[in-house]
Protein backbone atom coordinates (compact mmCIF):
# COMPACT_ATOMS: atom_id res chain seq x y z
CA UNK A 1 0.00 0.00 0.00
CA UNK A 2 1.49 3.10 -1.23
CA UNK A 3 2.33 5.48 1.94
CA UNK A 4 0.19 3.43 4.22
CA UNK A 5 2.01 0.88 6.93
CA UNK A 6 -0.34 -1.92 6.21
CA UNK A 7 0.10 -3.44 9.84
CA UNK A 8 -0.91 -0.21 11.63
CA UNK A 9 -3.53 -0.28 9.63
CA UNK A 10 -4.60 -3.39 10.45
CA UNK A 11 -4.05 -2.71 13.94
CA UNK A 12 -6.01 0.25 13.58
CA UNK A 13 -8.81 -2.08 12.55
CA UNK A 14 -9.06 -4.35 15.16
CA UNK A 15 -9.27 -1.71 17.64
CA UNK A 16 -12.24 -0.34 15.93
CA UNK A 17 -14.16 -3.81 14.92
CA UNK A 18 -12.18 -6.35 16.78
CA UNK A 19 -9.87 -9.06 16.12
CA UNK A 20 -10.45 -11.07 12.67
CA UNK A 21 -12.45 -8.27 10.92
CA UNK A 22 -11.51 -9.47 7.54
CA UNK A 23 -11.08 -6.21 5.90
CA UNK A 24 -8.10 -5.26 3.52
CA UNK A 25 -6.94 -2.02 1.78
CA UNK A 26 -8.14 -2.59 -1.63
CA UNK A 27 -7.08 0.70 -2.64
CA UNK A 28 -5.14 4.49 -1.21
CA UNK A 29 -5.08 7.69 -2.48
CA UNK A 30 -3.55 10.83 -1.32
CA UNK A 31 -7.08 11.26 0.29
CA UNK A 32 -8.74 7.83 0.83
CA UNK A 33 -8.17 4.19 1.81
CA UNK A 34 -10.78 2.16 0.59
CA UNK A 35 -11.71 -1.51 2.41
CA UNK A 36 -13.19 -4.39 1.36
CA UNK A 37 -14.01 -7.85 3.01
CA UNK A 38 -13.72 -9.94 -0.03
CA UNK A 39 -10.69 -11.47 -2.36
CA UNK A 40 -9.56 -9.77 -4.97
CA UNK A 41 -11.17 -10.52 -7.99
CA UNK A 42 -14.32 -11.51 -6.44
CA UNK A 43 -16.59 -7.89 -6.98
CA UNK A 44 -15.87 -7.84 -10.76
CA UNK A 45 -16.80 -11.08 -11.39
CA UNK A 46 -20.41 -10.81 -9.57
CA UNK A 47 -21.19 -7.62 -10.84
CA UNK A 48 -20.34 -8.86 -14.29
CA UNK A 49 -22.50 -11.95 -13.88
CA UNK A 50 -25.74 -10.17 -12.40
CA UNK A 51 -25.27 -8.02 -15.41
CA UNK A 52 -25.82 -10.73 -17.63
CA UNK A 53 -28.58 -11.65 -16.30
CA UNK A 54 -31.38 -9.32 -17.84
CA UNK A 55 -34.22 -11.03 -15.97
CA UNK A 56 -33.37 -9.64 -12.33
CA UNK A 57 -33.84 -6.35 -14.02
CA UNK A 58 -37.01 -6.93 -15.50
CA UNK A 59 -40.55 -6.62 -13.83
CA UNK A 60 -42.16 -8.80 -16.57
CA UNK A 61 -39.56 -11.81 -16.77
CA UNK A 62 -39.96 -11.71 -13.38
CA UNK A 63 -44.00 -12.24 -13.10
CA UNK A 64 -43.47 -14.72 -16.02
CA UNK A 65 -40.94 -16.81 -13.54
CA UNK A 66 -42.71 -16.57 -10.53
CA UNK A 67 -44.82 -19.02 -9.12
CA UNK A 68 -48.80 -19.91 -8.78
CA UNK A 69 -50.54 -18.72 -5.39
CA UNK A 70 -47.51 -16.85 -3.87
CA UNK A 71 -47.45 -13.43 -3.53
CA UNK A 72 -45.06 -10.29 -2.33
CA UNK A 73 -41.42 -10.59 -1.28
CA UNK A 74 -41.41 -14.55 -1.41
CA UNK A 75 -42.85 -14.73 -4.89
CA UNK A 76 -40.14 -12.35 -6.39
CA UNK A 77 -37.19 -13.77 -4.25
CA UNK A 78 -38.65 -17.39 -5.59
CA UNK A 79 -38.66 -15.04 -9.25
CA UNK A 80 -35.36 -14.40 -8.65
CA UNK A 81 -34.16 -17.66 -8.00
CA UNK A 82 -35.72 -19.45 -11.19
CA UNK A 83 -34.20 -16.33 -13.18
CA UNK A 84 -30.79 -17.87 -11.83
CA UNK A 85 -32.03 -21.49 -12.57
CA UNK A 86 -31.97 -20.77 -16.09
CA UNK A 87 -29.50 -18.56 -16.52
CA UNK A 88 -27.13 -21.72 -14.56
CA UNK A 89 -29.21 -24.26 -16.99
CA UNK A 90 -28.41 -22.27 -20.15
CA UNK A 91 -25.14 -21.31 -19.40
CA UNK A 92 -25.65 -17.99 -19.09
CA UNK A 93 -23.51 -18.15 -15.70
CA UNK A 94 -21.62 -20.97 -14.06
CA UNK A 95 -21.64 -21.92 -10.60
CA UNK A 96 -19.17 -19.27 -9.84
CA UNK A 97 -21.15 -16.63 -11.14
CA UNK A 98 -24.03 -18.18 -9.24
CA UNK A 99 -22.34 -17.97 -5.82
CA UNK A 100 -21.31 -14.27 -6.66
CA UNK A 101 -24.87 -13.08 -7.34
CA UNK A 102 -26.72 -15.23 -4.73
CA UNK A 103 -25.59 -12.53 -1.83
CA UNK A 104 -26.98 -9.56 -4.01
CA UNK A 105 -30.48 -11.38 -4.44
CA UNK A 106 -30.89 -12.71 -0.87
CA UNK A 107 -29.56 -8.95 0.46
CA UNK A 108 -32.09 -7.29 -1.77
CA UNK A 109 -34.93 -9.49 -0.66
CA UNK A 110 -33.85 -8.51 3.07
CA UNK A 111 -34.21 -4.79 2.44
CA UNK A 112 -37.69 -5.60 0.60
CA UNK A 113 -39.13 -7.29 3.73
CA UNK A 114 -37.96 -4.93 6.04
CA UNK A 115 -39.93 -2.29 3.92
CA UNK A 116 -42.77 -4.71 3.77
CA UNK A 117 -44.24 -5.70 7.24
CA UNK A 118 -47.73 -6.63 6.22
CA UNK A 119 -46.56 -9.17 3.65
CA UNK A 120 -48.20 -12.43 4.09
CA UNK A 121 -47.27 -14.36 1.19
CA UNK A 122 -50.04 -13.86 -0.11
CA UNK A 123 -50.65 -13.79 -3.92
CA UNK A 124 -53.58 -10.86 -3.38
CA UNK A 125 -51.27 -9.03 -1.00
CA UNK A 126 -50.35 -5.10 -2.05
CA UNK A 127 -47.67 -2.72 0.26
CA UNK A 128 -49.91 -0.48 2.21
CA UNK A 129 -49.49 3.07 1.74
CA UNK A 130 -46.47 3.46 4.59
CA UNK A 131 -45.05 0.43 3.31
CA UNK A 132 -45.00 2.54 -0.31
CA UNK A 133 -43.31 5.60 1.42
CA UNK A 134 -40.77 2.80 3.23
CA UNK A 135 -40.10 1.33 -0.41
CA UNK A 136 -39.59 4.91 -1.60
CA UNK A 137 -37.27 5.67 0.94
CA UNK A 138 -34.77 2.73 0.33
CA UNK A 139 -35.07 3.58 -3.13
CA UNK A 140 -33.66 6.66 -2.59
CA UNK A 141 -31.05 5.66 -0.18
CA UNK A 142 -29.94 3.42 -2.92
CA UNK A 143 -29.05 6.38 -5.46
CA UNK A 144 -25.03 7.19 -6.25
CA UNK A 145 -25.78 10.56 -4.41
CA UNK A 146 -26.33 8.88 -1.47
CA UNK A 147 -25.13 6.09 -1.46
CA UNK A 148 -25.54 5.50 2.57
CA UNK A 149 -27.15 1.39 2.23
CA UNK A 150 -23.87 0.18 0.44
CA UNK A 151 -21.23 3.11 2.00
CA UNK A 152 -19.24 3.54 4.95
CA UNK A 153 -16.82 5.63 6.84
CA UNK A 154 -14.90 4.01 9.49
CA UNK A 155 -12.90 7.70 10.13
CA UNK A 156 -9.54 8.86 9.58
CA UNK A 157 -6.01 6.83 9.49
CA UNK A 158 -3.01 8.58 8.50
CA UNK A 159 -4.40 11.79 6.86
CA UNK A 160 -7.06 9.63 5.05
CA UNK A 161 -10.64 8.75 5.14
CA UNK A 162 -11.14 5.44 5.61
CA UNK A 163 -14.02 4.41 3.76
CA UNK A 164 -15.62 1.36 2.00
CA UNK A 165 -18.23 1.25 -1.15
CA UNK A 166 -20.11 -2.00 -2.36
CA UNK A 167 -18.70 -2.50 -6.02
CA UNK A 168 -22.24 -3.84 -6.92
CA UNK A 169 -24.43 -1.06 -5.45
CA UNK A 170 -25.60 -0.10 -8.99
CA UNK A 171 -26.45 -3.64 -9.65
CA UNK A 172 -28.23 -3.94 -6.18
CA UNK A 173 -30.37 -0.64 -6.97
CA UNK A 174 -31.35 -1.89 -10.63
CA UNK A 175 -32.30 -4.99 -8.78
CA UNK A 176 -34.53 -3.53 -6.38
CA UNK A 177 -36.17 -1.21 -8.59
CA UNK A 178 -37.67 -4.06 -11.03
CA UNK A 179 -38.47 -5.61 -7.59
CA UNK A 180 -40.19 -3.00 -6.37
CA UNK A 181 -42.55 -2.78 -10.10
CA UNK A 182 -42.95 -6.66 -9.57
CA UNK A 183 -44.59 -5.49 -5.79
CA UNK A 184 -47.04 -3.51 -7.14
CA UNK A 185 -48.14 -4.83 -10.13
CA UNK A 186 -52.03 -4.96 -10.34
CA UNK A 187 -52.16 -1.96 -7.38
CA UNK A 188 -53.86 0.94 -8.48
CA UNK A 189 -52.18 3.62 -6.96
CA UNK A 190 -53.10 7.26 -7.76
CA UNK A 191 -49.84 9.88 -7.92
CA UNK A 192 -47.14 10.96 -9.53
CA UNK A 193 -44.16 7.74 -10.32
CA UNK A 194 -41.52 8.89 -7.79
CA UNK A 195 -37.62 8.87 -8.91
CA UNK A 196 -37.03 5.77 -7.31
CA UNK A 197 -37.49 2.38 -9.24
CA UNK A 198 -41.12 4.05 -10.62
CA UNK A 199 -42.59 3.94 -6.90
CA UNK A 200 -45.67 6.29 -7.17
CA UNK A 201 -46.34 8.80 -4.39
CA UNK A 202 -49.13 8.42 -2.14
Amino acid sequence: MTGVDARALDAWLADLLGPGHGRRAAGVTAERIVLSKVPEGVPGRAVEAAMALRGLFDAAALRRAAPPGVGGVRAWEAAARAVLAEALRSGAIDEAGLSAVVPGVESVGALLASCCWTDDGSPSWVPSEPELVALAEAASRLEPSNGTLFSRRYGEFSGRSVESHCPGAPVARRMFEAACTFLLHGRSVAGAPCPGGGLPVP
